[in-house]
């Protein structure tokens, strides 16, 4: 097989565009040539950083990638070369640990036989927009278990890519949306994508702001932010047995006082990644217009600037947003 690249996490905050010879696909694999990846903020920082327990060195990060198939295996069903898929994972290179990420690849080897094969692109959808698709799908896994409904006056913390999403679909379920974020640009883009009241809490009060619409309380609090000091606050927006959504992955443990949340009387759930059936729904809802996703894209750029993007993106700069990685200025 032709050489192929990889972004690679050589050791903690250590990032390298590295070339190797991939390995012969099993009978139950695609080969993807990738055209665009999608960096996850939350994940691949924690693990660029060592802050996710189960990721060893050196690993292959990503998880949500575009491409084309080029090469059916004789054990595989439903693809066919040409097909564009988006694809979670990719068997990595020899010598590589095994890993759940993988997809920050320009040529993949993706199983057909896993929990998560790769998932159809219908036709009509951005692909730029699409190489970002799980993360919407992590939002709607959590508004599926919460069970947001029509006139709910729900509260999304944080505008990141998940907040950008869980807003959007929570809108489409009918509620009245308020979001929350200390970049005005975030908050700029949330209304110009759905959301109803946006809120930067620097400066006014959000408690405020919700009991102005709900005397109450706020129905629905949906918090994406990752950041464990978040958990009161956002128990204190809520109605009584309103209900709490921890959306996401918090790298620090959660405490909480128990009393203060025992007297709202809460439901809170926990939710974390997604399945076929939720990037299936969230790639529909982008062929018809009903999730933008496209317009969360700040970056797209060659792979091989990913060392200066994970810098920036380790620092926090607050200009990065959603991060696509173009593989086809510089294809195999």
């Amino acid at each position: 097989m032709p050489n192929s690249r990889a972004i690679v996490f050589t050791e903690v905050n250590q990032v390298e565009l590295q070339e190797y010879d991939l390995p012969d696909p099993k009978p139950d694999e695609l080969v993807i040539r990738t055209e665009y990846s999608g960096v996850s903020q939350g994940t691949e920082i924690w693990a660029l950083t060592g802050r996710r327990p189960e990721v060893r060195f050196p690993v292959v990060p990503g998880y949500q990638s575009v491409g084309v198939v080029e090469v059916v295996g004789p054990a595989t069903s439903g693809y066919e070369v040409g097909d564009k898929v988006l694809f979670t994972t990719s068997r990595p290179p020899d010598g590589f640990l095994p890993s759940w990420m993988g997809a920050h690849v320009g040529l993949a080897l993706a199983s057909t036989s896993i929990a998560h094969p790769p998932v159809h692109v219908p036709d009509g959808v951005d692909a730029v927009g699409a190489a970002l698709a799980a993360l919407p799908a992590v939002g709607l896994r959590g508004v599926d278990m919460i069970r947001v409904s029509p006139d709910d006056l729900v509260v999304v913390n944080g505008q990141g890519l998940i907040g950008q999403g869980v807003a959007q679909l929570a809108r489409l379920r009918g509620a009245i949306v308020v979001a929350s974020d200390l970049s005005d640009a975030r908050l700029d883009l949330s209304r110009e994508c759905g959301a109803d009241v946006i809120v930067n809490p620097s400066r006014e009060s959000l408690g405020e702001v919700v009991r102005s619409l709900r005397p109450q309380g706020a129905d629905v609090v949906i918090d994406t932010t990752g950041r464990s000091d978040q958990f009161a606050p956002c128990i204190d927006l809520l109605r009584w047995e309103g209900s709490f959504l921890m959306q996401g992955w918090y790298p620090d443990p959660v405490v909480f006082d128990f009393h203060a949340t025992h007297h709202k009387k809460p439901t809170i759930a926990v939710t974390c990644g997604f399945g076929p059936n939720e990037t299936t729904r969230v790639l529909d809802l982008m062929r018809y217009g009903k999730l933008r996703f496209r317009e969360v894209v700040s970056h797209l750029s060659p792979p091989d600037e990913a060392p200066a993007i994970y810098a920036r993106l380790a620092a926090a700069d607050p200009d990065m947003l959603g991060v696509v990685f173009d593989w086809t200025g510089g294809a195999e």
